[in-house]
């Protein structure tokens, strides 16, 4: 395989670009709580290269994800309730195919930054630091977020400057294209997507599994709206953490275990969001960091092999709600994703 020819050059380079002044704030401070808000700079990023969001839209993003992280983060507080709001957030990212198929990824990168934003904080917390840590950490994810708002302000400034709308107009505009994609039809996949992944995240809450966000969105993640695809999905994060994970392992048996290390490749991580042609490439590009990460920290091995567990665990737990509800409601679907 070429992996060269499986990187997308100029998009890699755009969040490099962005992230640059997150690894700086780390340097400078060593405060590792950018590296973890580095992933709403990623977020955004997304939103702004598939969605086309303008500066408006990029506010409105962060401040959709700010608020999933609040809600996610203090409903883990109570379980029942941590429950649900992550199932009506996963039907809620499906749901906004409903006005054109391209929002999905808009609906996806609220949900995914918010969740795992919410579960890295919480860990290691008893009730009473909840709203402390939270308040603390909210400074982190907006300015992790100002680089792309920059970044598609100098870019719709230059749109606005061949367009004849007046700059008011121009800069109120929360996306440059109006074209947002078919509409799709959405019930079902809403329906499968909130009851996998609440049927997730109380598995998560139940048995207290490590790192139980991998398997609450990759429930979510193989939802795509019907089942060939659904399988297709799973396949893909099957493979792309089988290969990804050991590898990982690996590399971080053999790489100085420093923070300066473990900084560089937990920023690798998230770059491989937006990096890779091809999904099942990217995704184990991914889970190769992921675990590199976790040894780089002196997990153990078995630690970092809870990414393939959970990565399994949520999809299977996906497909079967696709199938499920594909069972109770057969009318032909097209799908979302």
């Amino acid at each position: 395989m070429n992996w060269l020819a499986e990187i997308h050059l100029r998009q890699a380079g755009r969040c490099l670009m962005v992230l640059m002044p997150v690894l700086l704030l780390w340097v400078i401070s060593g405060d590792a709580l950018w590296l973890r808000a580095a992933v709403m700079a990623v977020a955004t990023l997304i939103g702004v290269e598939r969605v086309h969001l303008a500066p408006a839209g990029v506010l409105l993003q962060a401040l959709a994800v700010t608020m999933g992280f609040l809600l996610l983060f203090f409903a883990l507080q109570q379980p029942v309730l941590f429950v649900l709001g992550c199932g009506l957030m996963a039907a809620a990212a499906i749901g906004l195919s409903a006005f054109g198929r391209k929002l999905r990824s808009l609906g996806n990168f609220v949900f995914i930054p918010a969740l795992y934003l919410a579960c890295e904080t919480a860990e290691g917390l008893v009730p009473a630091q909840f709203a402390a840590h939270a308040w603390h950490f909210l400074p982190y994810m907006l300015i992790s977020m100002l680089p792309v708002l920059l970044l598609s302000l100098i870019e719709h400034h230059r749109r606005g400057r061949q367009q004849a709308a007046g700059m008011w107009r121009h800069y109120l505009c929360w996306r440059h294209q109006r074209d947002a994609g078919e509409a799709m039809p959405v019930a079902a996949a809403m329906l499968a997507v909130g009851l996998a992944v609440a049927c997730a995240a109380a598995l998560v809450e139940w048995q207290q599994l490590g790192h139980g966000q991998w398997v609450v969105w990759s429930a979510a993640s193989v939802v795509t709206g019907d089942v060939l695809s659904s399988r297709r999905k799973l396949r893909d994060r099957g493979l792309g953490a089988l290969i990804g994970v050991p590898l990982g392992i690996g590399i971080g048996s053999l790489l100085p275990h420093t923070p300066v290390m473990y900084a560089l490749v937990a920023l690798a991580s998230v770059t491989t969001l937006v990096s890779f042609h091809r999904y099942i490439v990217g995704f184990a590009a991914r889970c190769t960091c992921v675990a590199c990460a976790l040894i780089l920290l002196n997990e153990s091995a078995m630690v970092a092999s809870e990414r393939l567990v959970n990565v399994l665990l949520g999809g299977v737990i996906g497909l079967g709600f696709v199938l499920l509800v594909d069972r109770l409601l057969p009318a032909p679907r097209i799908r979302v994703a």
